[in-house]
């Protein structure tokens, strides 16, 4: 019988740490959620191609200073 108790009470704790794992894991995925309406909403109204053009600037930009930082 006390064999049986400390099963069960090992299940209840790898139960509760599989249970908080998942729920931490589902209130990241809110966030991120979040942030992609957030990020269609600002952007709804550029054109593909000024959008393609804005991001390949943005990025060329910041490789540049990043290899600005790096060389120093």
């Amino acid at each position: 019988m006390i064999n049986y108790i400390r099963m069960k009470r090992a299940e209840w704790k790898i139960k509760a740490t599989l249970y908080n794992a998942i729920a931490a894991f589902i209130d990241n995925q809110k966030e991120i959620l979040e942030l992609l309406q957030k990020i269609y909403i600002a952007f709804k109204d550029v054109s593909a191609e000024d959008l393609q053009k804005e991001f390949i600037s943005k990025l060329a930009e910041i490789i540049h200073n990043d290899n600005k930082s790096n060389t120093k």
